[in-house]
């Protein structure tokens, strides 16, 4: 299952900051015994769309959040409760793909939420995926269980260019800001 995490961080004097503390805690969590791969990624367009900032990890269940280790790591929030002040974010959970795929420096991230089953672009193959749980509390992590359903492909930069993939409407397109960390 795919944990996402939407976000947007609204301070540009801390960013850098942020993203020195988010890649040390990345580190953290695929040290966690169910959470296997974690990887962020920056929009293509940050202008167009909802959330400038994606992070994607891989899940084998929801019980890593009810561990003691994510608790006692700041796992749910409280490990960034230094920039809450300058984040918003939405979470869920999505059945649909295992692990998550490496996407490399030339590789993008084709995310959807209003098109549950993709778009027909050429060479691009969408993977459905379903909420694994509506709104709740998995331990120490609130999940918004929204959207319900989307779709998500990886692709490289010279497709997105060469079909203008920022411009399409309903589709956001992410660029890699670390490397997969497993």
């Amino acid at each position: 299952m795919i944990y996402s995490v939407e976000l947007n961080f609204s301070d540009p004097s801390r960013e850098t900051e942020w993203h020195a503390w988010y890649e040390t805690y990345l580190m953290k969590l695929v040290s966690l015994d169910g959470l296997n791969t974690a990887q962020r990624f920056r929009a293509a367009a940050p202008e167009i769309v909802t959330w400038e900032f994606l992070a994607l990890y891989s899940l084998e269940t929801l019980d890593v959040y009810e561990s003691d280790a994510y608790r006692n790591m700041g796992g749910g929030g409280n490990a960034s409760v230094a920039y809450h002040g300058a984040i918003t974010r939405r979470r869920n959970v999505y059945d649909g793909i295992a692990r998550m795929p490496e996407v490399r420096e030339d590789g993008r991230i084709l995310y959807c939420e209003d098109a549950p089953f993709g778009f027909d672009l050429p060479n691009t193959l969408f993977t459905p995926l379903r909420a694994a749980s509506g709104p709740r509390q998995a331990g120490a992590t609130s999940l918004d269980g929204q959207p319900a359903s989307r779709a998500i492909a990886v692709t490289d930069a010279a497709t997105v260019e060469a079909l203008n993939l920022t411009a399409m409407d309903g589709l956001a397109v992410y660029a890699p800001i670390t490397k997969r960390h497993e």
